[in-house]
């Protein structure tokens, strides 16, 4: 379980063509055939830097076409298997799945024949709010635009910035004025 920065987008138009072909080079470079253990050592270095790279700009770009969903959020406390299971619909393929030094980079390519959004729709509550959140947003992301483009491809960027935030932890917090507060020049 981790503290972590998790990103997602929808990116529509010819740049998912771009998106699809970079993210299958960047697995296919995976240096392992362990499918159910991921770390960024799997990857080449050169590989782990576009990837990382890629994740940045598409951060700093999420605001502008063809980025046409864009939200960002802390997660305190989520283990990162929810990210690929909630983007995995039965009787499908994985998503694609990239370890950067610094993100962890899923993609998914719509349409789907609806099976994402069916998928989400049955998920009903989950034992955190943390993840109800994330399906929520996968379904958000989903159908923004829909009536408008006929491709796309969902992006979620996990960025792991320590360790898990526990409830007592956070209570602590509350009382304490963080330094990047106090430290603000007049």
């Amino acid at each position: 379980m981790a503290s972590q920065r998790v990103t997602l987008a929808k990116i529509a138009g010819v740049s998912v063509d771009t998106i699809i072909t970079l993210a299958n080079q960047w697995q296919a470079a995976r240096t392992t055939t362990v499918q159910d253990e991921w770390s960024p050592d799997q990857w080449p270095i050169e590989v782990r830097k576009q990837a990382d790279t890629f994740a940045d700009r598409l951060r700093a770009n999420g605001c502008a076409p063809p980025v046409i969903h864009f939200v960002e959020w802390s997660d305190l406390w989520s283990m990162g298997d929810i990210f690929c299971r909630w983007l995995t619909p039965r009787a499908c393929r994985n998503p694609t799945w990239i370890c950067g030094d610094r993100y962890q980079i899923l993609g998914y390519a719509l349409p789907d024949r609806g099976r994402l959004k069916r998928h989400l729709a049955k998920a009903g509550p989950q034992q955190f709010p943390e993840y109800d959140l994330f399906i929520r947003r996968l379904e958000e992301a989903v159908v923004a635009w829909d009536s408008v483009v006929d491709r796309s491809v969902l992006v979620v960027l996990r960025e792991v910035l320590g360790g898990l935030v526990t409830e007592e932890e956070l209570a602590e917090s509350l009382a304490i004025l963080p330094p990047w507060l106090t430290e603000i020049d007049a």
